[in-house]
């Protein structure tokens, strides 16, 4: 059973990538939670979630610990500066499925591609083709245990919406809404 849902929406851009972050009942009702913006082509990856559209109150940050990396260290800090998690990409399992392993304070989670079949032929269809949608990114965040944490889907659409279900009411929104942008501005880093 779902403990709560978002949905993260990328508006298209120029220079950054730009998100809107909500949170969705069951019976579809929004309520905004950020919005965040992403630099591209900067040296070290940073994406600053705002709690507000005038940009006045950082939610969270999520960022690069190290310039240029192969297998990315992420920290995602709140506003005031204080660690909500670690998001580490698993450069070993991810040649076949893309993997991220989640430190939320001693709780460790991975995330990965829900299926080697598609993640393959997504990875293949990308060489020729960048048409997206074609083979939506979906991804399951698991605990130690192997309970379904959350799951990550990528909606058949034109533009960059992802729905992200939390079935672990423990699990900070911030950590499910920096999964889901790791996923859609970090994956093929």
């Amino acid at each position: 059973m779902t403990a709560y849902a978002l949905e993260l929406r990328q508006h298209i851009t120029p220079l950054q990538n730009r998100y809107d972050l909500v949170g969705v009942t069951a019976s579809g009702q929004e309520t905004p939670l950020g919005y965040a913006e992403q630099k591209r082509f900067s040296l070290k990856e940073k994406v600053t979630f705002w709690a507000d559209a005038g940009k006045t109150q950082i939610a969270f940050t999520l960022g690069a610990r190290n310039l240029f990396e192969v297998a990315g260290t992420y920290d995602v800090l709140d506003g005031a500066g204080a660690q909500v998690c670690v998001i580490s990409k698993d450069l070993v399992s991810s040649f076949l499925r893309s993997t991220y392993r989640i430190d939320v304070s001693g709780r460790q989670l991975v995330g990965q591609e829900r299926s080697v079949l598609r993640a393959v032929a997504r990875r293949v269809f990308s060489a020729v083709s960048d048409l997206p949608w074609f083979l939506p990114i979906q991804f399951d965040v698991v605990d130690s245990v192997g309970n379904v944490a959350l799951t990550i889907d990528r909606q058949p659409k034109l533009r960059d919406v992802y729905r992200v279900s939390v079935n672990d009411d423990r699990l900070d929104w911030r950590v499910a809404a920096a999964m889901a942008v790791a996923v859609d501005a970090f994956m093929n880093r």
